[in-house]
């Protein structure tokens, strides 16, 4: 884990050195849907079902090192938790007992993005259509328990990886000079984002 996080900031670092020019964009938004959430929407009809979330949140920064390229950090971050009753039989026994199973995480990722953009500032200075791809590393831990240990689920997951991946487009609309809104559609802990951006 240390070796990863000294690779990341390693890298972070050149990114910084090969950006101390051009235009800054910082962006603060939030997602929906909750991607993992959404995904445990298939033990909805469990009993005694119940789930919570926070985020996603976004944060990023770019700075726009060519009119058609901008390079910078993206940190996502969210929480979770689903928390469901299955009945479960003591064969010991010959007893059904309910057996209330939580599912928990609370992650962020740190992804160094490259930003793709088609509309040339110079002539477009209100308005910014882009395609951004970032990679990075994931932090924080899946959480599956339940009140007897024996029959904790074994769930089929995505991938629990520590890769960091985000792909999105994007669209920044600034009403002067600074303060603008903008929106994503892509894969980022969710499919779509909004939130306000600024530039410096």
């Amino acid at each position: 884990m240390k070796l990863k996080l000294l690779g990341f900031l390693f890298v972070t670092q050149i990114t910084f050195s090969f950006a101390q020019v051009g235009q800054n964009h910082i962006s603060l938004g939030a997602g929906f849907p909750n991607l993992p959430k959404f995904f445990f929407n298939y033990l909805s009809t469990e009993k005694n079902y119940k789930a919570l979330g926070t985020g996603p949140f976004h944060l990023k920064y770019e700075n726009r090192v060519k009119p058609w390229l901008g390079l910078g950090l993206s940190i996502n971050h969210m929480t979770y938790s689903i928390s469901y009753t299955q009945d479960v039989l003591d064969t010991n026994l010959g007893r059904i007992y309910p057996n209330k199973i939580n599912i928990s995480s609370n992650n962020t990722a740190f992804n160094i993005r490259a930003n793709i953009h088609f509309l040339n500032p110079e002539e477009q200075e209100r308005n910014d259509f882009y395609w951004g791809l970032g990679i990075g590393f994931r932090t924080g831990q899946l959480i599956i328990d339940s009140e007897y240990k024996a029959y904790t689920p074994k769930l089929d997951l995505p991938s629990l990886s520590r890769l960091g991946f985000e792909s999105s487009i994007g669209y920044r609309h600034f009403f002067d000079d600074n303060l603008g809104i903008y929106a994503e559609l892509g894969l980022a802990k969710s499919i779509f984002q909004f939130g306000f951006t600024g530039r410096f």
